[in-house]
């Protein structure tokens, strides 16, 4: 007698309606449709706090995402937004070339590339644990760097 489970079934939709939500007000976004209208629209789904920092979150990453790109800094770093709808919500700033195997000349320069798009764009850095240190410091140490609108 094989037993059938009703949970699997139910939490591989719940994932998917969440997936489809997100997917639908991240398009609403782009779309140019207020973050105050997809939060009062979603409404029934998430509060308004979590649905527009949300919102706030994946503007930044997508902004940032685009910069790189358009640096040439793709091989270099990389942007990934963190949290669930209702979990902590970081865009991180994220090394993908090994030091070791980057030309020293172009590893050295890093820092300052990257530290003067993201102050163009009126975007800052902070260490994970929220010290102070230059972005050379957080680079070479080969750790994540928050970021943030200034």
């Amino acid at each position: 007698m094989s037993t059938r489970y009703e949970t699997p079934p139910a939490v591989d939709n719940y994932l998917g309606a969440r997936r489809a939500l997100i997917d639908a007000m991240r398009a609403d976004q782009k779309g140019g449709v207020s973050a105050n209208d997809i939060a009062r629209m979603a409404m029934a789904a998430w509060s308004r706090p979590i649905t527009l920092d949300y919102l706030k979150t994946w503007e930044l990453r997508d902004d940032v995402q685009t910069l790189i790109e358009q640096a040439g800094l793709k091989s270099y770093v990389d942007v990934a937004a963190t949290g669930a709808a209702s979990g902590a919500r970081e865009v991180r700033l994220i090394i993908v070339c090994d030091p070791v195997e980057t030309p020293p000349e172009e590893w050295a320069g890093l820092p300052g590339r990257i530290g003067e798009l993201l102050a163009a764009s009126e975007i800052t850095w902070a260490f994970p644990e929220g010290e102070e240190l230059p972005l050379t410091a957080l680079l070479d140490d080969q750790e994540y760097v928050l970021l943030a609108r200034a």
